[in-house]
């Protein structure tokens, strides 16, 4: 909470001092014709110096004045700004990422922790006291202004809530600089050069026995003791964790992979060992009996990684870290084995419902998540979160979860969970249901869990749909309401469409489909418009699906729903959109142009390798046809 009253004072300083006032006690960093200069220490890290020029840089686009970049053996400068561990202020003991932004005599300090702590502490004071926001890696806003106040008595300290933070929506992963701004560490789907503080390392990011470590190409078929007993038959598909040179084989090809590729001055490296994405455990006696001795087969799953874990630590690797899941059959923690210090806990929430917040104890499904998020804490201390925030069946639908994005992100941290990744649509062909927004708010929850969410919002729907973003707004804050309104509908991670809004009435329908033409109104003619069409397919693909509004049999003809349909399909051409969903994507969306105009929309992609729709396809088009000449 003492970081939280330090950004709220911040905040009202903000309020009592405004950046164009005259208040005598204010630090003037830039003024008409004048701008302050930054400074550095001679020995500054490359970390330090890259925080330096970023800052210089923005200051530039800022006031359009060029700041000069000095070493801290120049004498002290009525206004300048101290970046890193200088000669301005004294040393202090921050942790990694942390950052203390403050005031001494005329000069501001932004001094951090770890590789990235100055870096995120000049991205926070352009935030904060220079309105700079990173919506998206193509929507990034810079205020122009002559001048810079700020009070004289600032005083900002920040400690991360979280030592790995990571997001897979597209929007989040192909500008590194978007990346800093808004906090995210994970390595899997972002590169970091080592100026720019690296990022958190995984090898491999997941799924890892059988596949990369004992790997079933490589040993399968002349070991396949190595491998699980599962019904009765040896599978590839899984570890045989209880058999010694299974063990020896991965500690092995783990010190092997470390002694290259290891960097000691890196903060944290993860190895993961983790089980393939299947149910095909190993049932052979000795795992049997480990398992049910813990009531779980996280039974073997811990022990085996903890086995991985301590051969690391003997061979001297204290910046890394072994990861293994808690995911589907290992979820539930195990009672008679408990994870080493240098053991992460990655609990997955793939079963959870995501329209009802996870504390919410009528919801049957987060009920016993929670439960187990509990129960590993008892026995571990580092837990990550694998957390779940698309639809893998629909990609493109829409997927009403923002009404519980803050609390689940709270809940999370205050059960001491030290990482969070947040997977989406990963698929760049997929991209069509507001990604950008949803990248960003996970990106910011991350970093502050109580911020003022509605704020932050408003404030991307502005920026990114410029005039449209208002009724958007109205668009989501309806969805939001009605998504979580029923107790007993849930929102998994693979519904179909007509489980996504089960409770929205013809009345909400007409009222959304008045917000999106709204929003294309207020847009027309502007580099916002193509942005508001994109993001209106999810609506429109929900639409198709339950046969509502324009595909509504009571409100339409066949061929008015069939034209409506083709409608949509030539937008996601249009738009590049390759796929329906990121669970199915052997076979392009553009291959099946008879599904789109005959079938609901989410049994396109069950039938995307049924090539008898290839035969079938020019009847249908040639119907099509037939009904265009007798509709017109």
């Amino acid at each position: 909470m003492k970081r939280m009253l330090c950004v709220f004072c911040a905040v009202c300083l903000l309020v009592c001092f405004p950046l164009t006032g005259h208040a005598l006690d204010d630090i003037i960093l830039a003024s008409p014709g004048s701008v302050c200069r930054v400074v550095v220490s001679q020995t500054a890290s490359p970390q330090e110096r890259y925080a330096a020029d970023t800052l210089a840089r923005y200051l530039r686009r800022i006031t359009g004045q060029t700041p000069a970049v000095v070493t801290d053996d120049a004498p002290a400068n009525s206004a300048e700004i101290a970046v890193g561990s200088t000669n301005r202020s004294a040393d202090e003991d921050l942790p990694d990422g942390g950052y203390h932004i403050f005031s001494a005599d005329d000069t501001l300090c932004i001094v951090g922790g770890g590789n990235k702590g100055a870096i995120y502490g000049v991205f926070a004071f352009l935030r904060v006291f220079c309105a700079c926001r990173w919506y998206a890696h193509d929507e990034i806003v810079v205020p122009q202004r002559d001048t810079i106040r700020i009070p004289a008595d600032t005083d900002v300290t920040y400690t991360p809530y979280f030592e790995y933070t990571e997001t897979d929506w597209l929007s989040s992963t192909s500008d590194p600089e978007y990346s800093l701004a808004n906090g995210l560490n994970g390595g899997n789907c972002r590169t970091l050069s080592e100026a720019q503080g690296g990022t958190v390392r995984f090898y491999p990011f997941c799924h890892s026995l059988s596949t990369v470590f004992c790997a079933r190409s490589a040993y399968f078929d002349t070991h396949p003791e190595y491998f699980a007993l599962h019904d009765g038959k040896r599978t590839p598909n899984q570890l045989c964790l209880t058999n010694p040179d299974t063990l020896r084989i991965v500690q092995t090809q783990v010190l092997d992979y470390l002694q290259s590729h290891n960097n000691p001055q890196d903060d944290l490296e993860i190895i993961s060992i983790t089980q393939d994405d299947n149910r095909d455990y190993c049932e052979c006696p000795t795992c049997r009996t480990i398992d049910d001795l813990n009531g779980s087969h996280a039974g073997t799953n811990v022990a085996f990684a903890n086995a991985v874990a301590d051969a690391v630590k003997d061979a001297g690797y204290d910046n890394v870290a072994i990861e293994t899941f808690a995911y589907q059959y290992t979820r539930k923690p195990p009672t008679a084995v408990v994870p080493r210090d240098n053991v992460i806990i990655r609990l997955c929430s793939i079963e959870c419902c995501f329209c009802h917040p996870l504390d919410d104890a009528d919801c049957r499904e987060n009920r016993d998540f929670m439960r187990d998020l509990r129960d590993w804490n008892k026995i571990c201390s580092r837990i990550y979160i694998w957390d779940y925030t698309t639809n893998y069946w629909e990609t493109l639908c829409l997927y009403p979860d923002f009404g519980v994005l803050q609390r689940n992100m709270q809940i999370f941290y205050e059960n001491h969970v030290r990482g969070v990744f947040e997977e989406g649509n990963a698929a760049e062909d997929c991209n069509a249901e507001f990604g950008e927004l949803r990248a960003y708010l996970l990106a910011r929850l991350m970093q502050d869990p109580y911020l003022d969410y509605d704020a932050e919002m408003r404030g991307f729907l502005d920026a990114y749909y410029g005039a449209g973003g208002a009724a958007i707004c109205n668009f989501l804050a309806r969805t939001i309401e009605k998504a979580g309104a029923s107790k007993t509908a849930h929102l998994g991670t693979f519904p179909d469409s007509t489980k996504t809004l089960t409770r929205f009435t013809e009345s909400d329908v007409a009222y959304c489909d008045a917000q999106w033409a709204k929003a294309k109104s207020e847009t027309a003619g502007t580099r916002f418009f193509d942005r508001v069409d994109r993001a209106e397919i999810c609506w429109r693909w929900w639409k198709c699906n339950n046969r509502r509004g324009e595909y509504s049999a009571l409100r339409s003809t066949l061929y008015t729903r069939m034209a409506a349909r083709e409608a949509l399909y030539n937008d996601l051409v249009r738009f590049g959109v390759g796929r329906t969903n990121v669970a199915r994507p052997n076979r392009q969306l553009t291959k099946c142009m008879s599904l789109v105009l005959l079938r609901r929309g989410e049994k396109w992609a069950k039938l995307y390798e049924e090539k008898y729709w290839d035969l079938l396809e020019p009847f249908v088009l040639a119907l099509y046809r037939l009904l265009g000449s007798m509709y017109h």
